[in-house]
């Protein structure tokens, strides 16, 4: 782990490996107790596509898809005990 501070304008210097590593963009994404710099890809889609590749999803068609994400969203929304089905 690599300690860093800000500067007087709030900067933070991440260096050159780091950079190289992860690129320029972060989103930033902070609670009340940490603060997490999330890379952006360059290219986002192709990015996700690769990701959807390692996970196995080329073998399913776009309809497919839409129909295994509601799946999980309902399991994840119903599933909970404080929310009522209508």
């Amino acid at each position: 782990m690599k300690t860093v501070f800000a500067d007087e304008r709030g900067r933070i210097t991440l260096g050159a490996g780091l950079l190289d590593k992860y690129g320029k963009k972060f989103a930033v994404i902070g609670d009340r107790k940490e603060i997490v710099l999330v890379p952006i890809a360059k290219d986002p889609v192709d990015r996700l596509a690769q990701i959807g590749k390692k996970a196995g999803f080329a073998k399913y068609s776009l309809k497919q898809l839409r129909k295994i994400g509601r799946e999980e969203a309902e399991k994840e929304a119903f599933g909970a005990k404080n929310v009522r089905r209508h």
